[in-house]
């Protein structure tokens, strides 16, 4: 092959597409229901050549890029061919011609093009999408509707959105557990069903998705805590009194109705702090917990999708190094979370201290998740006094209330018996997808399925909660790109406080019509 010394002139950012290669893979000819082998190094079962994929950029788990304008993948030996150029851990150019890569050594791929094909479905990927945007998206893109799964139950009347999968699992190496509780859904037999769908320009990879049953006494309810520790809890009692910035908001947080308390963000920082008081009075002795239902407001939305337009067309390079030095980076994307944090609970102590008994901290802004602070060691008296620490902005928060804890009890775990795939009419097998240890089932926007569980014979007495698992992959906005910025990448990382007064007035503008263009951007096909 011939050296070049000439710099090669790259593929305009809004031409590229981010494909995460997963650490193994098997290729399946359809749009969804997709199956990806977990074992060691990469295992490709199909050889593509596809003329709708112009282009791939394959991003090496040393550091080198390769750019291909024509590709196909070789199962036999489990390698990419491709002809196009070599680049070096500097992005300069080493050589030009035709390669044979193991797929072991690729960390993650870009190309430009997506299509219901054999190649890019066995690649879960983000992307660029360009003239698909709602007309009220168009002058606020990062308002623009979002979300990881959504789980949706039958409340009797209709389905209602119930939990988002995994919210800040937004790459391989951070594929998390996520439980969140189907509070308000009281099933009328033991033949139950959720309905899982892809609403968002994402793709999902969803390893698990189970009903949790915890069994109760007649009255009492079951709360998950942090930790992902189960109490029964009985007497729920709301607070005396609740007081923000505004004043007592006590009314607001008396019922899990869907009213709900939050306050603008700061003008000046987005990361600054508020604090909630609270009273409850009468209270019996005995040991006690924080019930709190919350949610996030579109404030992590908006950061996120920033943070994704400063990273503009090098995306694949962030989100390449993410896989390739998992650890370190999980660590720096942590330090801009951290800031933000969670919402934090204090008690008065008796001798007039505050001490922090625990927090909470759902992320995600479409379901409402309700959580429980065991309120240990409390030296109960006639009236406890709490406070809620958060971040000004980030936090809606729908129910208060103080329970009397019966201890602790352990799930019935319940996986998937059936499943009906709809809209896409591929007759994958969805169930095995979502019970065999070395399968997932990837879901692309639009998908939707309903998963059918057993539940005990005395459902009644059982409270319910749904146990998802896996990742997500944003796909790119082409809107986005034009705001390209590695310097705010960099602060966003590495000195997040000013990063956040930095970014202030700009959310400012936007923050009053964020929740109606989120929600009136929702996806539909183009």
């Amino acid at each position: 092959m011939k050296r070049k010394t000439s710099n090669l002139k790259f593929i305009p950012g809004d031409k590229i597409l981010i494909v995460l290669l997963t650490i193994s893979m098997i290729f399946l000819p359809h749009c969804s229901g997709n199956r990806i082998e977990r074992i060691t190094g990469f295992e490709v079962k199909a050889v593509q050549l596809s003329k709708e994929i112009p282009f791939i950029k394959l991003h090496m788990k040393n550091g080198d890029v390769y750019i291909f304008d024509n590709w196909k993948m070789d199962q036999k030996e489990n390698v990419v061919l491709g002809n196009g150029n070599h680049l070096d851990m500097n992005r300069q150019l080493i050589d030009q011609g035709e390669f044979k890569l193991s797929i072991k050594d690729v960390a993650l791929a870009e190309t430009n093009v997506i299509k219901n094909s054999a190649a890019v479905t066995a690649l879960t990927f983000a992307t660029v999408i360009t003239g698909i945007f709602t007309v009220v998206c168009i002058t606020n893109p990062k308002a623009c509707f979002g979300s990881c799964p959504t789980f949706y139950a039958n409340n009797g009347n209709e389905y209602i959105v119930q939990s988002e999968g995994f919210s800040s699992s937004i790459s391989p190496c951070l594929e998390e557990k996520d439980i969140d509780a189907l509070f308000r859904i009281k099933p009328e037999s033991e033949n139950f069903e959720i309905q899982l769908r892809n609403e968002a320009y994402e793709t999902h990879v969803i390893r698990k998705a189970n009903v949790l049953a915890l069994p109760k006494k007649k009255g009492n309810r079951v709360f998950a805590a942090m930790d992902d520790k189960f109490y029964e809890a009985g007497n729920l009692i709301g607070a005396s009194e609740v007081v923000g910035e505004e004043g007592d908001c006590s009314e607001k947080l008396c019922s899990f109705d869907g009213v709900e308390r939050f306050s603008p963000a700061d003008s000046n920082n987005l990361a600054e702090k508020e604090i909630i008081e609270i009273s409850f009075n009468n209270i019996t002795e005995g040991n006690k917990g924080l019930v709190i239902a919350s949610r996030q407001t579109l404030l992590t939305t908006f950061l996120f999708y920033q943070g994704l337009a400063y990273m503009g067309s090098s995306a694949g390079y962030f989100l390449a190094n993410l896989e390739r030095n998992s650890e370190e980076v999980k660590k720096i994307i942590d330090q801009p979370r951290k800031e933000l944090g969670n919402i934090e609970v204090f008690v008065e102590t008796v001798s007039g201290d505050w001490k922090k008994a625990g927090e909470i901290g759902e992320h995600g802004p479409i379901s409402t998740d309700i959580k429980i602070v065991p309120l240990n060691n409390l030296n109960t008296s006639s009236s406890i006094k709490i406070k809620l620490r958060m971040t000004k902005g980030l936090w809606r928060i729908d129910y208060l209330a103080l329970a009397d804890l019966k201890g602790k009890v352990d799930p019935v775990i319940i996986s998937p018996s059936d499943a009906f795939p709809k809209l896409t009419g591929y007759n994958s097998n969805v169930t095995e997808l979502l019970t065999n240890e070395d399968s997932v089932l990837v879901t692309f926007p639009g998908d939707k399925y309903f998963l059918q569980y057993k539940l005990p014979e005395d459902f009644e007495n059982y409270e319910l909660f749904l146990e998802s698992q896996g990742y997500y992959l944003e796909w790119m906005r082409e809107e986005w790109l034009a705001e390209e910025n590695p310097a705010k990448v960099y602060q966003m990382f590495f000195n997040p406080q000013q990063f956040f007064k930095d970014l202030a007035p700009q959310f400012k503008k936007v923050e009053a019509e964020m929740e109606e263009t989120f929600w009136s951007s929702k996806y539909v096909y183009p």
